[in-house]
């Protein structure tokens, strides 16, 4: 999990360089090691899932960005309810 943090705040300070290819990357790396350690549907699953929609919109994929944060929100409505 702690890799998992690294690999995502480096997609974060890269994003912030507006370097978003390399930010999708890490973001994707990350996502990859939140999928395997708590599976699809845990909070932080889904904290990826919303990095990665900030960095399809930065890069002009609005459609793909709202995939993401729509999956981020699924899964922060089942756990933790809608409100």
């Amino acid at each position: 999990p702690d890799t998992a943090t690294s690999y995502g705040n480096i997609g974060t300070v890269m994003e912030n360089m507006g370097d978003n290819v390399g930010a999708l990357k890490m973001h994707n790396k990350a996502l990859a090691i939140r999928e395997k350690v708590h599976g699809k549907e845990h909070p932080d699953t889904a904290t990826s899932y919303g990095n990665i929609g900030t960095v399809m919109e930065n890069m002009g994929d609005n459609v793909g960005a709202l995939k993401m944060h729509n999956k981020a929100l699924a899964i922060y409505e089942k756990v933790h309810g809608k409100e």
